[in-house]
């Protein structure tokens, strides 16, 4: 069975646009290196680049969700 369906809820009920791994695993109750692969093989989830090398995950849905319209621009932008 994948832990994707579970990881990607996890990430959907977060009042946090970003999520760190650790955090995901805590709240699903699931092993770190579980939900990495789950994360890893996941085209729903977005990944954001974080001081220290510490990446944070959302997903496309959730971050529009949380995000608002000017701010996703600039992301945009940023990226580019």
């Amino acid at each position: 069975m994948t832990d994707e369906p579970l990881v990607l809820a996890t990430i959907e009920r977060s009042d946090e646009t970003w999520l760190s791994a650790a955090a995901i695993a805590v709240a699903a109750g699931l092993p770190l290196g579980r939900v990495m692969a789950a994360l890893d093989s996941s085209a729903a989830v977005i990944v954001e680049g974080a001081p220290a090398g510490h990446p944070r995950y959302s997903t496309h849905a959730h971050y529009r969700a949380t995000t608002g319209l000017m701010r996703r621009y600039v992301d945009l932008l940023l990226s580019s």
